[in-house]
């Protein structure tokens, strides 16, 4: 058989492959995600094996008066950067899925600016003045990320204290940008559960301040939607943890970002298969560009193919792959294993 017989074959295999995947990611109103999975099965086609992405209409609640719009991008929030002071506080690693529901299909939303804010431990915000404190100047716990290809955004923060009248909540707004407009908004607020807070609290600082006065239940802004916008968190080696999947609708559907579903190896060829390539897609393979990458003709927005990509990874050996649309969207990472 000679070599351009198995390149097609394989191709055909693979594309044979991506109905079957195509089809489980986008059943019902789940969308697989595309965050790189370590444990993922060794196999000449890696499908994406992470947990799925819930999709997920979540209620808007009032913003209060505290945003800022302080346009700090950082990841870790719990810094002043004004004199670089940390605030005290139970580590809370928090990740937040956007999706877009349109046509009753969630995809991930790319390019959104997910903005967080609340209060320190003992109830006080950075940056305003109020009757009970004056932070003007200061900029802790604060910041925003913009959602990648899979829709993620992730923040290193406090778990937040509590202030006479308000349940416990972190602020959040999702914003889409055209130039410097805002093209859409969506604000709302996320709860914690009363008893896992009340184990929080009973340490310090927060056993400092002494019982609360507002549980979920007698907070009126909870009481219009809260419990759809409860945290599930959970208690880490270093702190705390919890993921927030949430599906916004009535954003007009734009070029939908590329999704690797698959690769295998031909010959010199690295084949990759998935969804919405377009004609000037490129592959990254360990971040670096695979410079003779090209779409396949018999099905281009399936399949690339990198000529001289497959010779470059060795039998048992694992790379991460990604492909990038000419716009800049980002596919998934995705770990391929060549079969040893």
């Amino acid at each position: 058989m000679n070599r351009i017989h198995r390149d097609l074959i394989s191709r055909r295999e693979t594309l044979r492959l991506i109905g079957a995947a195509g089809a489980t990611a986008l059943a019902g109103t789940f969308w697989t995600t595309g965050r790189r999975d370590p444990a993922a099965k060794a196999s000449s086609l890696s499908p994406i094996v992470t947990p799925q992405m819930s999709c997920v209409v979540r209620p808007q609640l009032t913003e209060g008066p505290y945003f800022v719009d302080e346009r700090l991008n950082r990841s870790d929030i719990r810094t002043d950067p004004t004199n670089g002071a940390m605030k005290s506080g139970s580590l809370l690693g928090l990740n937040i899925n956007v999706t877009r529901l349109n046509s009753r299909v969630c995809t991930p939303l790319t390019g959104a600016y997910v903005d967080i804010w609340h209060c320190d431990a003992l109830g006080v915000y950075s940056d305003v003045s109020d009757p009970g404190f004056n932070t003007k100047g200061q900029k802790y716990l604060r910041g925003y990320q913009v959602t990648e290809g899979n829709g993620s955004v992730q923040f290193t923060t406090i778990y937040p204290g509590w202030y006479s009248g308000r349940a416990v909540h972190i602020h959040f707004k999702i914003r889409l940008f055209t130039g410097s407009q805002t093209a859409y908004e969506f604000t709302s607020q996320l709860f914690f559960d009363d008893a896992f807070t009340d184990q929080v609290y009973a340490q310090a600082p927060y056993s400092s301040k002494g019982a609360r006065n507002t549980r979920n239940n007698q907070d009126g802004i909870y009481n219009g939607g809260g419990s759809q916008l409860l945290l599930n968190v959970s208690q880490t080696s270093q702190g705390y943890a919890a993921t927030f999947d949430i599906a916004l609708q009535g954003i007009a559907a734009t070029n939908p970002a590329p999704v690797i579903l698959g690769a295998a190896v031909s010959g010199k060829q690295l084949l990759v298969a998935g969804q919405n390539f377009d004609s000037g897609a490129v592959l990254l393979m360990n971040g670096e560009q695979q410079v003779r990458t090209s779409n396949d003709p018999t099905s281009p927005t399936n399949m690339l193919i990198a000529r001289k990509s497959g010779k470059k990874i060795s039998p048992g050996q694992t790379v991460t792959l990604q492909v990038v649309n000419s716009d800049g969207s980002r596919s998934n990472e995705m770990l391929f294993t060549r079969p040893a």
